[in-house]
């Protein structure tokens, strides 16, 4: 069962073909070069000119060098998931991409194979902070996201193996209801006794 969305297990499969292993690897020059996307720093808000071989991300430099590297991931978003001019599209559609990119640049800005092994090494949330150099608010978001991903993992195995030990008690000779051998057994006369598994024949 998967427990990280499909976006994220993307960006996860792309920085691991392109040798990104270390958080020093997270840096805008790196990245920039490995994905062709020039950078320009200016007075405006920050966007992405983009077509299917490069992007040209301009980022604001008016503001905090956190603010600015998230940015980066989240312009590199529509360089990486979109193919329209949102100057031409509706209200609607820029505000789904936007969400989009956001939700991009959470996973793009702390990859989990890079971010849980660290997060789980420090003792502050100071220390993620200066490591992946981002705001705060997106650092808290992403172990949220992380813990409740890992809680819905656990419930899962704990939920299967709840599942298994039912089933191994139910599959015990003498154990079985009346209703299920018969059921059982018309199944035996239909597919026949060799193409059923031995744990269901022993109980006939």
């Amino acid at each position: 069962m998967r427990f990280m969305p499909l976006r994220e297990e993307k960006i996860q499969k792309l920085y691991k073909e392109n040798d990104i292993n270390f958080i020093s690897d997270l840096s805008i020059e790196n990245l920039a070069l490995l994905f062709n996307i020039q950078v320009e720093y200016y007075d405006l808000r920050s966007r992405c000119i983009y077509d299917e071989d490069m992007a040209l991300i301009y980022l604001d430099q008016n503001q905090p060098y956190e603010h600015i590297r998230y940015d980066f991931f989240h312009e590199m978003a529509h360089f990486f998931e979109h193919c329209n001019d949102q100057r031409q599209a509706n209200k609607e559609f820029v505000r789904l991409q936007e969400r989009q990119a956001s939700s991009f640049a959470l996973y793009a800005s702390m990859p989990r194979y890079l971010f849980e092994p660290y997060m789980n090494s420090v003792h502050s949330l100071q220390e993620l902070i200066d490591a992946f150099q981002l705001p705060e608010v997106h650092i808290r978001e992403r172990i949220r996201i992380i813990r409740q991903q890992n809680t819905t993992r656990d419930h899962y195995k704990k939920l299967k193996q709840r599942e298994e030990i039912l089933i191994n008690r139910t599959l015990q000779k003498g154990k079985v209801y009346e209703s299920t051998i018969t059921v059982l057994d018309q199944l035996k006369k239909q597919v026949g006794e060799e193409r059923m598994s031995y744990d269901v024949t022993r109980l006939l």
